[in-house]
């Protein structure tokens, strides 16, 4: 892993482990409607007041003794026994209707739930072991309620760290571009219920966990008052924050890591780290490094200690491909990127075995016609579990068979890719509805392929939807870089009319090689073997058209580092490695 941390970062100046651990167990504190919430309190064994974090999520108080591996991605706390040696008190709290906050109905970040992190905080505060000075700590849902928490503006609440953490349930999460996420469902429904429900002999409480969330979320299809409740109002944030994502966390936190940061208009911080797969957050947010990181913070907000945390800039982002791992800035977006057209072009690319094999180019098209139509269902597919991907030779799925391809040619020069990428596309449909499924992809140098024999070499950075009848956009919140879709009401389109529709891409940081291809996939659908759950299909028939020509220029909008920049960086880096082996 490459290190988050500053170099010339002294760590003497943070708080020691000095404290051993006091812990009392299901303490149940009353909320302001009557029901009771349970909590733990991990506290030094000092007569002294301490800062407190507070952590607060369903996924059980009580199952902290498992290990923080990929198996047990409930265990989002951080090791909680390391900030209390170093003087914090750690509340972990089970949110009403799980684990041992059997009163109250569990509704995922309802409103309730949200009104418990303001009392809990409160109650915090007004404990004989605190300093009256709360922060709050913890990754995925544990840094959802985090935002939720700072929006209620309690007043002892001092700052936060939402890691990894969505801020939009709608668009970040449940309905990508108004596409119904399945492995959403799978873990939040299923895997959570299940944990509370049968990992022990029993009995079982009927009771426990029975708000039906499946039937909340097919019910209420568009962005409206249920999903408002759940998506947190930025504006009112005024305690500082330090947000940190993941890049490879598209489709489920990273729009709101980096939204959040956007909009929020207190002292902050904004850090996006990678790992190669989706779970490797678990180890990110374990790791010493990110204690350490995580300590500086509060330390300078909870202890009044001089860390120099503030002094440096606000900024840090991984970059894929990058030899010294992460870029220091100062805004997100970045002001300098040039935003560059990719023209979509007909084929061959000769870039990999795909319906149509079409060409990315800088030039602008100029054919008076230029189009690809495919039907659906595409009867290669192999069934629900196998949307958009085709067979090899051998038995190997190959995710670009029955897809749309748009590929560059090999890349002479390296090209820095770093922000928001928007996809403008022009297509038409026989039906009233189409589904656009979008990948970019890191494709590897043509000798590394083997096609007709093993899936393309390609890394995919980031992905984008949109279901056509949800394109109305919202003027006040859509930015040039990025479109914001207002998903309250669907306008059907009419067969055969040809329609102009912007796709959000979610951001991403990468360095395309030289000898590369930047190739976009294109889809109605999508397939969980490559993207992680895969969204509902439905009862889809019919046939699709986009456009690429003179009258119809669709086309990606890439966020480039100017080069001489880029060259500055590299030449930057190899008198560096020089001087460091001298």
């Amino acid at each position: 892993m490459h290190s988050i941390l500053m170099k010339d970062f002294p760590e003497s100046d943070l708080s020691k482990p000095l404290h051993g651990v006091i812990v009392e167990k299901d303490i149940f504190v009353r909320m302001r409607d009557g029901v009771h919430v349970a909590v733990d309190v991990y506290r030094p064994d000092s007569p002294e007041k301490f800062p407190a974090l507070y952590a607060s999520s369903p996924y059980q108080k009580d199952l902290v003794y498992l290990p923080t591996v990929p198996t047990f991605h409930c265990r989002e706390t951080n090791d909680i026994g390391w900030f209390v040696q170093r003087g914090y008190v750690y509340v972990h709290a089970d949110a009403r209707g799980t684990g041992k906050s059997v009163e109250g109905i569990w509704k995922f970040h309802g409103e309730e739930e949200q009104n418990d992190h303001y009392d809990l905080i409160e109650w915090i505060a007004q404990q004989p072991w605190c300093s009256r000075r709360v922060g709050m700590i913890g990754e995925s849902y544990y840094g959802w309620s985090q935002w939720f928490a700072a929006a209620k503006q309690p007043p002892h609440l001092v700052t936060i760290i939402p890691f990894d953490a969505s801020t939009d349930m709608y668009r970040d999460v449940v309905y990508h571009g108004g596409l119904l996420n399945l492995g959403f469902l799978t873990w939040w429904h299923f895997n959570l219920r299940a944990n509370h429900l049968f990992d022990k002999p029993g009995p079982y409480d009927p009771n426990l966990m029975k708000w039906d969330m499946i039937y909340e979320v097919l019910r209420h299809p568009t962005f409206d008052e249920f999903w408002e409740e759940r998506s947190v109002d930025l504006g009112k944030i005024r305690v500082p924050v330090y947000s940190i994502g993941m890049w490879q966390k598209v489709g489920l936190h990273l729009r709101g890591n980096l939204r959040g940061y956007e909009e929020i208009k207190v002292p902050k911080k904004l850090l996006v780290c990678y790992g190669e797969y989706v779970v490797d957050e678990m180890a990110i947010f374990n790791s010493l490094e990110m204690r350490l990181e995580m300590l500086r913070w509060y330390d300078h907000w909870l202890k009044d200690n001089d860390t120099g945390i503030l002094k440096e800039p606000p900024i840090r982002l991984f970059v894929r491909g990058r030899n010294d791992g992460y870029r220091i800035e100062n805004e997100w977006p970045l002001k300098r990127c040039q935003y560059t057209r990719f023209y979509l072009h007909a084929g061959p690319a000769d870039a990999v075995d795909s319906l149509n094999d079409g060409i990315l180019s800088k030039e602008l098209p100029l054919s008076q016609e230029e189009f690809f139509s495919f039907d659906y269902p595409n009867p290669n597919w192999g069934g629900l579990m196998g949307i958009g991907t085709g067979i090899f030779a051998g038995g190997f799925l190959n995710p670009t068979a029955t897809v749309l391809t748009f590929s560059s040619e090999p890349l002479k020069v390296p090209l820095e890719v770093i922000g928001p990428i928007t996809l403008v596309l022009y297509a038409s449909s026989t039906e009233n509805d189409a589904d656009f499924y979008v990948r970019l992809v890191d494709q590897e140098p043509d000798g590394v392929q083997q096609r007709g024999v093993l899936p393309p070499k390609g890394r995919i950075l980031t992905r984008g939807w949109l279901k056509a009848s949800h394109r109305e956009k919202d003027p006040e919140l859509t930015k040039s870089y990025r479109p914001y879709y207002t998903h309250k009401s669907p306008a059907p389109m009419n067969p055969g009319e040809i329609y102009q529709f912007e796709i959000e891409i979610w951001a991403t940081s990468t360095i395309f090689k030289e000898g590369h291809r930047i190739r976009i996939d294109i889809s109605n659908g999508d397939c969980p073997t490559f993207d992680a759950g895969g969204h509902h299909y439905g009862l889809k028939v019919g046939r699709d058209t986009i456009y690429y020509d003179k009258n119809h220029p669709s086309h990606l909008i890439l966020p480039l580092i100017p080069a001489e920049e880029f060259i500055q960086a590299a030449v930057c880096h190899e008198q560096s490695r020089a001087q460091d082996k001298s």
